[in-house]
């Protein structure tokens, strides 16, 4: 029972019900009034080859004067063609053959006198009379029916009964109708599944493109398919994520258990002990850079959305950025020199954008070697700012360029040991330049060294900020 009124409440059995009742009843009503108003017999212009027969049949009566009305309707040989029929003056009784194509002109005789020489159309024949006779004493008018040569189909459909003309437009429409729901509900009802695989963790589920349509419910369906996409993708992107995660803490823990269990041996000279527990320190804090890197990246995807845009002078936010990095620099007296031309005001997030260069900044410092020079640079094009960070370091294999920007890469493991890196930083910077509608890419220099660089469009808007 409970399936049943499942049924019964889809949008698809209302759809059809609702339509089903609305066409049933203009059907209904359609033919009502048009019943009411149909007129079965009805007045035409006589054409003179009607009136030929009537002579005709003149001539033939007075030649053969038959004694009987029966002799009357039979002095024709059996046509099917023409009809005769014989209306008693004093009875009004109309005689004629049996056949049903003929009823409405023995009803319009009954119901009406005719006088002058006329001619009444009917669904099947066209009648032209009265011709007067006299038959054993009583007058009688005399009527010529034709068949019509050409009668219209509907003239075939009205003898139907009237229980077979109601039920084939209302199967006709049923089976119509039954179509057009099924269009209506066949998306919505792939959407559905799609939507519950999808809820079940198969993220792979999308909305079949048989099923998508060039409407709105198709628009629906095909933003589904887009929003389903880029739910998977970040779904595994937070599933590499944490493997990555989980894969480098690995190093750092191994090796604080090695040097903590080191440090606990019996009888250790205290020399040993002391750069065991240094060893500690170190892999700790590394730990936590690691830690609060990963942080910063999911808060940076988390919060990209709500960007607060606002008049950003790129120049000044450049000089404060290098401000900061300079400090780090001088533990190995690398100098950062700033290029700029003119005046750079775009629409930013400063947060964000402080941190992808800070980030670049940072890294470019610790693959530099001692004494090196870093060189920022700022222009303009057409409809972009460009900043390029160039250093002067060892540079990184072409194969290797473009995976720089992916979490937890690093292009040796021997650099991570050196620099204590944890392959997020640039990745942080890639995603706080996308969030601008921004580019950014790595190539190495014709000497020495890498340059970064950063793409950022003149004018951005909150909303395109936030696809």
């Amino acid at each position: 029972m409970l399936s049943i009124s499942g049924k019964f409440s889809s949008i698809g059995a209302k759809l059809f019900i609702c339509f089903w009742l609305i066409v049933v009843l203009t059907i209904g009503i359609t033919r009502l009034v048009s019943e009411q108003f149909r007129t079965k017999s009805f007045i035409a212009p006589s054409h003179h080859s009607d009136i030929s027969r009537v002579k005709r049949i003149d001539r033939l009566i007075k030649r053969n004067t038959p004694k009987t009305p029966q002799a009357v309707l039979s002095i024709l040989s059996r046509n099917a063609e023409q009809e005769l029929l014989l209306k008693n003056m004093l009875t009004n009784e109309v005689l004629s053959s049996e056949i049903w194509q003929i009823a409405s002109l023995r009803n319009f005789l009954v119901e009406n006198n005719l006088e002058s020489l006329t001619t009444v159309k009917s669904e099947f024949y066209r009648m032209t009379g009265p011709l007067a006779i006299d038959v054993a004493g009583t007058s009688y008018q005399l009527f010529v029916a034709t068949r019509d040569r050409k009668p219209h189909f509907g003239n075939f459909i009205r003898h139907i009964p009237a229980w077979v003309r109601l039920a084939i437009p209302v199967i006709i429409s049923s089976i119509l109708l039954w179509l057009l729901t099924r269009s209506f509900t066949k998306p919505l009802i792939a959407m559905q599944k799609a939507a519950a695989r999808f809820g079940d963790g198969e993220f792979s589920a999308r909305v079949p493109l048989k099923a998508q349509r060039n409407d709105e419910i198709g628009a629906c369906a095909m933003s589904f398919n887009l929003m389903a996409e880029k739910l998977e993708q970040n779904i595994d992107a937070h599933q590499r994520l944490m493997a990555d995660v989980s894969h480098e803490l690995r190093s750092p823990m191994t090796r604080l258990q090695i040097a903590l269990g080191l440090a606990q041996q019996a009888n250790i000279d205290e020399s040993l002990l002391h750069k065991h527990l240094q060893r500690c320190e170190l892999e700790v804090a590394r730990l936590d850079e690691m830690i609060s890197n990963v942080l910063s990246l999911s808060r940076m995807e988390n919060t990209i959305s709500q960007m607060e845009l606002m008049s950003v002078d790129l120049k000044q936010l450049l000089v404060l950025c290098i401000e900061d990095a300079q400090y780090i620099a001088n533990e190995k007296s690398i100098s950062i020199v700033f290029h700029n031309e003119g005046t750079a005001m775009l629409q930013a997030d400063p947060s964000l954008l402080s941190s992808a260069i800070n980030n670049i900044l940072v890294n470019a410092i610790k693959y530099s070697r001692v004494n090196d020079e870093l060189n920022v640079h700022i222009k303009k094009t057409n409809n972009h700012y460009v900043i390029d960070i160039i250093d002067t370091g060892t540079g990184v294999p072409n194969d290797d360029l473009a995976k720089l920007f992916e979490p937890f890469y690093r292009v040796a493991q021997a650099r991570d040991r050196a620099t204590g890196g944890t392959g997020l930083g640039l990745a942080i910077a890639k995603q706080a330049v996308g969030a601008h509608h921004g580019s950014i890419s790595a190539r190495n220099n014709t000497n020495n060294g890498l340059t970064i660089t950063i793409e950022l469009p003149v004018e951005i808007s909150k909303n395109s900020a936030n696809e």
